[in-house]
């Protein structure tokens, strides 16, 4: 099991669309992947349970992936949100 904790930059919030893409991602790898905020856990291939996060602007986040593809999937998830979405510090 890989596990990485992060910083949220999210000023304005979270759009569906980011989210429904952030979705994407997680769903093209085997692992089960989940996202956990101090009060939440999710799978990260739901996008329901994604849209509960409700992420703010200094939110920790921790990413978990456990499977045989969890480093692939950990360094594509948070590169999406370095990179795409520009959540992190």
């Amino acid at each position: 099991m890989i596990k990485k904790s992060i910083e949220i930059s999210c000023p304005g919030g979270l759009a569906p669309r980011p989210i429904a893409e952030l979705v994407q991602v997680a769903s093209k790898y085997e692992s089960k992947i989940y996202l956990e905020t101090e009060t939440k856990r999710v799978n990260a291939k739901s996008i329901m349970g994604m849209m509960s996060l409700n992420l703010a602007n200094g939110d920790m986040l921790t990413v978990t992936a456990e499977g045989n593809d969890g480093e692939g999937a950990m360094e594509e998830i948070l590169s999406f949100l370095k990179d795409k979405l520009n959540l992190l510090n």
